[in-house]
């Protein structure tokens, strides 16, 4: 009789494993300048085998140019260039000799520390931490980023607390601060009208239960469902247009209100500058760690690779060969991330020049794939290699790398510009036929999302 029986088989299986110094570089890959420095800071307090050798001078880490006494004056003469060419009543260029540093000691402070300082006046002390974190979650035109739920688990409180510190800040912020969406902006702004006097019979209800109707112009559904005429419909889309303005912090608000993180200083982590006609990049953590093996250690490392018993104790050979190894592995990880960042740039240069040196009109479409094909690494080690990091373009603008594989900003600009410059509102399906003139061939849901990401409204409401 035939055994019928199944028994359990071992076949041999082969796996790929990471080792752990690949695992090591990819971990310190991922890391922007900043975390990076504090991870060499904490690998100096707990291996004696590395040292930090300081430099002859001190360096900028923003240009990579020595000091002037405690001051970068060429970083200072560039902000001051900037500054200047972005007054409406500028008429040439600043010359060194008008450079005063001491003219920028005056700035007036940023929203962000204007908030927190009337914050900290009108909550009670446990509540600071709370508010300065909403704050510090307010995007460029003013609104929380994130659910509330979100942002009250990261700090681990309930969400009511949170709710409460944000209706304070909402009170003391710029009318439509601290809102979630443009409906609650718009209905900030509307209790302050109110404040002064200002109504409109049914534009509450229309902001609150047809804003998406009022955008896509389905007058005659909001009226039918609020029992009013057609016209009534209307008066309340021109009261939105003259009244009240879907962003809290747009550009050139005649209070003079700035963006919460307009002033906020990013660090670079590749410059990329212009000299002698052609464009270099330089990884900026390059000009800032002179970091190697502690020559002492070094010496008796060699000395018990010789077998020198007599110079080196079982113990001491243990404790070089744990602390010399990982400090060479450190610092070749170190060599290693600065030099694939480095061809990552120098790629991006040859593949975008143009944009580099003309603007986002002339980004070209580019992948992480196609580069790391060009400099023959895996496409995850382009990903790490550029995750979280900014470069610093010749026109002295710090950008995420992410710039250069988002090929729709070109088109975006394009679009901006058009808008910006409408006789009259255009619709969707103009911008599309005009953008098709200018060589971007995009479908109407496209023009409408990237109209949407700019903040833009729709040609109804504009």
């Amino acid at each position: 009789m035939m055994d019928m029986s199944m028994g359990m088989q071992m076949a041999p299986q082969m796996q790929m494993k990471a080792s752990p110094a690949l695992i090591a570089l990819n971990n310190m890959l991922i890391l922007s300048t900043l975390e990076l420095q504090q991870m060499i800071q904490q690998e100096l307090e707990e291996n004696p085998a590395l040292e930090l050798t300081e430099p002859q001078e001190e360096l900028c880490q923003r240009c990579g140019r020595p000091f002037t006494g405690a001051t970068c004056m060429h970083c200072l003469q560039e902000d001051m260039r900037t500054i200047e060419a972005d007054r409406d009543d500028y008429t040439g260029p600043v010359e060194d000799d008008e450079f005063d540093p001491l003219m920028l000691v005056a700035a007036p402070p940023s929203l962000g520390e204007s908030l927190v300082r009337d914050l900290r006046a009108s909550l009670p002390h446990e509540d600071h931490f709370i508010a300065e974190y909403l704050i510090g979650s307010l995007d460029d035109q003013g609104y929380l980023e994130g659910s509330l739920d979100d942002l009250a688990a990261n700090i681990g409180i309930d969400v009511e607390r949170a709710e409460r510190v944000l209706h304070k800040l909402q009170e003391v912020g710029p009318v439509g601060v601290g809102a979630r969406n443009v409906p609650e902006c718009l209905l900030l702004q509307l209790r302050r009208l109110e404040q002064e006097g200002i109504t409109q019979p049914h534009i509450e209800q229309i902001i609150r239960n047809h804003w998406l109707d009022l955008g896509e112009h389905r007058y005659g559904a909001i009226a039918q469902a609020l029992g009013i005429s057609y016209d009534e419909v209307v008066a309340a889309r021109d009261f939105i247009r003259q009244y009240l303005r879907p962003y809290p912090l747009e550009r050139g608000n005649a209070d003079g209100t700035v963006s919460p993180t307009q002033t906020a200083y990013l660090t670079p982590d590749v410059i990329i500058r212009e000299e002698e006609g052609r464009l270099v990049a330089e990884v900026v953590e390059s000009q800032r760690y002179f970091l190697r093996l502690n020559p002492l250690y070094q010496e008796l490392a060699r000395q018990a690779i010789r077998g020198n018993e007599a110079s080196v104790t079982s113990e001491e050979k243990d404790h070089l060969t744990q602390f010399v190894g990982r400090a060479q592995l450190f610092l070749t990880n170190l060599r290693q991330r600065r030099e694939t960042i480095r061809r990552i740039a120098t790629y991006l240069i040859e593949r975008q020049e143009p944009f580099l040196r003309h603007g986002v009109r002339y980004l070209e479409p580019l992948t992480r794939a196609e580069v790391a094909s060009a400099i023959g690494v895996h496409e995850s080690t382009v990903s790490r290699a550029t995750a979280n990091k900014h470069v610093q373009i010749p026109s002295h603008e710090v950008i995420p790398f992410s710039h250069f594989f988002t090929a729709s900003l070109s088109i975006k600009d394009v679009l901006l510009e058009l808008v910006t410059k409408e006789a009259r509102p255009l619709t969707d399906q103009e911008l599309v036929e005009m953008l098709r003139q200018r060589g971007f061939d995009v479908a109407r849901r496209t023009v409408a999302k990237y109209r949407n990401q700019l903040k833009i409204l729709p040609s109804t409401l504009r």
